[in-house]
C-alpha cells in the first residue's frame, strides 16, 4: 500500500510517496517518491496576521507541481498536514478552502503538540538504525528539534514517555520579527529562557537528553553545504554530525557571497532567511549546552504516513 504524505510548513512545502508494508512486529516505510519546495507561506503573517496573496499563489503552484511530482491520482490515498501558519493565520479558512478548489487537496491543521507527536516518529526510528551502528546513540533520551518557518518543536523523546513544546519562533518569524541577524542575538534571551526552563523541566521528571537531533531544513542544509554537496541528498546527510563550529562557518561563508550568488545557491525565496535560520539554530545549540547535533531529513511528512498507518490520527 502506497500513500502520500504532505507537509505544508511556514516555509516549506515537502511530500513524500511510502510503501507500506506490514511485517510480524511492525511496519516497514520505503520511500518511493520525494518533493520538496520553498514557499514561503508565513510571510508577512507576523504584522498582518494572514497567509498573504503571493503566499497563497505560491503554495497552490507547489502543490500542483507536488502532484505531478508524486504522480498522484483521486484514487491515492493522501495524509496533507499543515502546521503553526495555519495555526495563527485568522484567513485559514479561506485559504485552505481555495487550496482545496485548485488542488484536491484537504489539509488538516494540527496542534503543536500533535505537531511534535508525529515529526517524531520517523526520527525516532532513525535513531534506533544509526544506534546498530554508532553506540554513542544508544540512548534512552534525546533532544530533538525541528524548526520551521513560524515556530519550533521541542521534543524530548524517551524510551517510555515523550515531552513536547512548540516555541513560536522560526525562520521567518524571527527575521519578520527581528529585521537583522545582529537585532535577533540581541533579544535573544526572551525566546531562549523559555526553551531552557523546559529541557530543565523534563530534566527533573528524569528526563535529560544525551544528545540532540535535528530534522529540519537549516541543520540539512548546512549539512549539504559542508558536504559541498551540488544538489541536495537526503541519504548523504542521514546520521551526518553538525558542531556549533560548522554552523558558525558555514553561516561566515554564506554570508560572504554576493546577493546573485546566495540566491543561485539556495533560490530567491530561502536566500534571506538563511542567516536567521543558522544564527537561530546556533542558539539554541549554545543555550542547552550542545556542541554538536545529529542530523537527519526525515520529519513531518514522513511521520504523517505513519501516524496514519497506526492510526494516530484518527481522533
Amino acid at each position: 500500500m502506497e500513500i502520500i504524505g504532505i507537509d505544508l510548513g511556514s516555509n516549506s512545502l515537502r511530500g513524500v510517496r511510502m510503501r507500506a508494508i506490514e511485517a510480524e512486529s511492525h511496519n516497514d516505510f520505503i520511500v518511493v517518491g520525494e518533493y520538496d519546495t520553498t514557499v514561503r507561506t508565513a510571510e508577512g503573517l507576523e504584522r498582518s496576521g494572514e497567509i498573504c496573496q503571493s503566499a497563497k499563489e505560491r503554495v497552490i503552484a507547489g502543490l500542483l507541481e507536488l502532484k505531478q511530482a508524486l504522480h498522484i491520482t483521486p484514487q491515492d490515498k493522501v495524509v496533507a498536514l499543515t502546521t503553526q501558519a495555519m495555526r495563527k493565520a485568522r484567513n485559514r479558512e479561506e485559504v485552505l478552502q481555495e487550496i482545496w478548489d485548485f488542488t484536491q487537496i484537504r489539509f488538516l491543521v494540527i496542534s503543536g503538540a500533535k505537531e511534535a507527536e508525529i515529526t517524531s516518529l520517523a526520527p525516532k526510528i532513525a535513531a534506533k538504525k544509526i544506534a546498530r551502528e554508532n553506540p554513542k546513540y544508544k540512548q534512552d533520551c534525546f533532544l530533538l528539534i525541528d524548526m520551521g518557518g513560524a515556530s519550533s518543536e521541542f521534543i524530548v523523546c524517551n524510551s517510555d514517555k515523550d515531552l513536547a513544546k512548540s516555541f513560536e519562533i522560526g525562520i521567518v518569524s524571527a527575521k519578520d520579527r527581528y529585521k537583522s541577524v545582529e537585532n535577533l542575538l540581541v533579544h535573544k534571551e526572551e525566546f531562549l529562557q523559555p526553551m531552557v526552563d523546559f529541557i530543565q523541566e523534563c530534566a527533573k521528571q528524569g528526563k535529560k537528553p544525551q544528545f540532540m537531533m535535528a530534522n529540519s531544513g537549516t541543520p540539512t542544509m548546512v549539512c549539504a553545504f559542508k558536504m559541498g554537496l551540488r544538489e541536495y541528498d537526503a541519504k548523504a546527510i542521514f546520521g551526518t554530525e553538525l558542531t556549533r563550529e560548522d554552523f558558525q562557518v558555514e553561516l561566515a561563508k554564506f554570508l560572504e557571497l554576493s546577493k546573485e550568488s546566495q540566491i543561485g545557491l539556495v533560490g530567491m525565496f530561502k536566500a534571506d532567511v538563511v542567516p536567521f535560520g543558522i544564527a537561530l539554530f546556533t542558539c539554541f545549540m549554545e543555550a542547552l549546552g550542545f556542541g554538536e547535533c545529529l542530523v537527519v531529513d526525515e520529519g513531518l511528512r514522513e511521520g504523517a504516513v505513519i501516524a496514519h498507518t497506526l492510526g494516530l490520527l484518527e481522533s
